[in-house]
């Protein structure tokens, strides 16, 4: 506390410093008001069609009623209305995210359950860390449920002319990733069952009491009896493989279906420039892409016959360029627009007597 009779203190030089100091406020002006927070875009825009609607309070109340912009009033409600429905829309768009996210989320507490039933079968110890991430990636990048199961709709006549899908006739799809393709046989009444190492994939598929089983898959296939299934379909694997345990994989599948029976396979097409310099890479667990002449052949070479090749899933005609009767055109199409996947399809020939 200050003592007015301290000889220390200078009463001249501490007004002096105070007049200097009101100065130089005085100078600066008054200060700035904080901003107030900025209201709702619907708030403001219902507090103008009240006003409308109320009239201004400046006018005596008896000529309100006369003095009222009923056009003024219903042009503010219609800004009101569009921006609930700006809202709605914002809401439908994240409904698909909401579907997949959720879908994810089962997978990762599928992982985090210490006490969940063993698998039906013993899996190999392996890092399971990476479950939940490619799960996450399959979501985001794979399609929906809906966008994979049109896309594989077009096997369904191929299964039924091998008569496949019987049960005496069942399918195996190996690594069945999210069990789309099971759950259009299952709509379809065919009896299949599926595998695949992910232990997230597979809790989607149990979620969805689809027969599937967390397994290698050459670990699956070797204990399997011998012409024990009428069709092995296989989409989107043979490119994570290498080379060694891709010609096992075949060999296995031929021995396990029976005589007529048809292999399926699907894997990106290295054709399409845009996937084999591009797209085929945004997936880390691609080993090399494979041309459809190598995949047929490999086919040929385990045993298989009347080998066949689909191209699928070109680009849409919006991506592509040039007049349709250019042959530069047509080529610079083919090449970076055509098909980005296709299937090569053998048959296990019937046993001789």
């Amino acid at each position: 506390m200050l003592e007015p009779n301290n000889p220390k203190i200078s009463v001249e030089e501490l007004m002096a410093k105070i007049r200097s100091e009101v100065q130089r406020r005085q100078a600066a002006g008054p200060a700035l008001p904080e901003a107030a927070p900025k209201p709702h875009p619907f708030a403001a825009a219902l507090d103008r069609a009240r006003e409308k609607h109320d009239g201004s309070p400046r006018v005596p109340k008896p000529l309100r009623r006369l003095l009222r912009h009923r056009g003024g009033f219903e042009t503010e409600l219609l800004r009101v209305v569009t921006l609930l429905g700006e809202q709605v829309e914002a809401l439908r768009s994240d409904n698909e995210m909401m579907r997949r996210d959720l879908a994810s989320l089962k997978g990762q507490i599928s992982l985090q359950k210490q006490a969940a039933p063993p698998p039906a079968e013993p899996v190999v110890n392996r890092d399971r860390s990476l479950d939940a991430f490619y799960l996450a990636f399959e979501n985001e990048f794979r399609g929906t449920r809906t966008d994979v199961k049109d896309r594989l709709r077009g096997y369904l006549p191929i299964l039924a002319a091998a008569a496949a899908g019987k049960p005496d006739r069942p399918i195996l799809d190996l690594a069945c990733g999210r069990g789309e393709w099971l759950e259009l046989l299952k709509e379809n009444g065919c009896t299949a069952r599926g595998m695949d190492l992910n232990a997230a994939m597979i809790a989607i598929c149990r979620e969805l009491d689809l027969d599937a089983t967390e397994a290698d898959v050459l670990a699956h296939l070797r204990p399997l009896p011998a012409d024990s299934y009428g069709a092995v379909t296989a989409f989107h694997l043979i490119e994570h493989l290498p080379l060694a345990t891709l010609l096992e994989l075949l060999a296995e599948t031929w021995r396990v279906l029976q005589p007529g029976g048809v292999l399926i396979v699907e894997t990106p097409n290295p054709d399409n420039v845009l996937v084999g310099a591009c797209n085929f890479h945004m997936d880390p667990t691609h080993r090399s892409p494979l041309p459809n002449r190598l995949t047929a052949f490999l086919l040929r070479h385990t045993g298989f016959t009347d080998v066949q090749v689909l191209p699928l899933h070109p680009y849409g005609a919006t991506h592509r360029v040039g007049n349709a009767d250019s042959p530069l055109a047509q080529r610079f199409n083919d090449y970076f627009h055509g098909p980005q996947d296709y299937a090569v399809i053998g048959v296990k020939p019937p046993a001789v007597a």
